[in-house]
């Protein structure tokens, strides 16, 4: 009987065995009910689409070597605008990207020639512009780049009431820095030369050269 009554409570004891590890709380983490329930990355505050809008201080000026030496004339004004883009990151710490631009300027040249011929002007209208530029990421929220690109701006020439236009075009060359401010908006401060072709022009012996230097406000989706 002893026998017996032991072999009947080992026989339970191994049947009550798988029982209770079934019953027992699994240490494994529960899945997600949805794939997408997963924790989020947060985002790449220079990488994406952006808008910005800038304005400072422009200048265009007309200019001609001669015997080694350069004579050289222009006017200064206010220059205001907007650029969208896109910035992708390519590894840690550079950025490229693609800008398109609109600008206007309140230059205005005006020259007085004398009751003979008269007062001419000339005024730039709005420029055009797009190109490339590189950035390299100065911490996380803040970068500093380098562009290249083309430009177009419109000529206007007016000697009293006639009113005749050119439309010069030529490559810019700049760099800048922008630095986030929280929410996708940033700050930026920028400087531009761009060397307008006269080819074939009314000013076709002298060269065009513009500058400018903004500051500018933006945002980026």
């Amino acid at each position: 009987m002893k026998f017996q009554a032991a072999a009947v409570l080992a026989a339970t004891m191994a049947f009550a065995q798988p029982a209770a590890a079934q019953m027992a709380p699994s240490t494994a983490p529960a899945p997600l009910p949805y794939p997408e329930m997963r924790e989020r990355q947060p985002d790449d505050p220079l990488q994406g689409l952006r808008f910005e809008v800038a304005g400072g201080y422009d200048r265009l000026e007309i200019n001609y070597v001669e015997d080694d030496t350069k004579y050289y004339d222009g006017a200064d004004g206010v220059r205001y605008g907007g650029e969208i883009g896109y910035d992708l990151a390519i590894g840690g710490k550079v950025l490229v990207g693609a800008y398109a631009a609109y600008a206007g300027s309140s230059i205005k040249r005006c020259d007085d020639f004398g009751v003979a011929i008269g007062t001419i002007c000339q005024r730039p209208k709005s420029e055009v512009s797009g190109g490339a530029r590189v950035g390299l990421r100065i911490g996380r929220q803040s970068q500093l780049y380098g562009k290249v690109g083309y430009a177009s701006m419109p000529l206007e020439f007016s000697l009293d009431t006639i009113r005749e236009s050119e439309t010069y075009a030529g490559f810019h060359f700049g760099f800048g820095g922008e630095l986030g401010i929280g929410g996708g908006a940033f700050v930026k401060a920028e400087l531009v030369a761009t060397d307008f072709r006269t080819n074939g022009k009314t000013y076709e012996d002298l060269n065009f050269d513009r500058r400018h230097a903004v500051a500018g406000l933006g945002v980026r989706f």
